[in-house]
């Protein structure tokens, strides 16, 4: 909802999503001009404790064995 505010700590994987029914405005700040980079794949399909597979399903738009399949390739 409008005013909502959202901190992510340094290094933790994100993403926001507008459930609205118009257009969001969104402003980002980092605290260093070197935000640093993450693994984005090992960090999301091999994480421990492992994020589960419904919600990465979800996020990535692909049904669930598609998911346990990636998983697979990390361990």
């Amino acid at each position: 909802t409008a005013g909502e505010v959202f901190v992510f700590p340094r290094g933790l994987v994100h993403f926001q999503q507008n459930r609205g029914h118009g257009p969001a405005a969104v402003i980002a700040a980092f605290n260093s001009q070197l935000q640093g980079t993450q693994a984005i794949a090992a960090t999301l399909f091999a994480a421990a404790p492992p994020v589960p597979s419904d919600v990465l399903a979800k996020a990535f738009r692909v049904d669930v064995p598609q998911v346990d399949a990636i998983k697979a390739k990390f361990k």
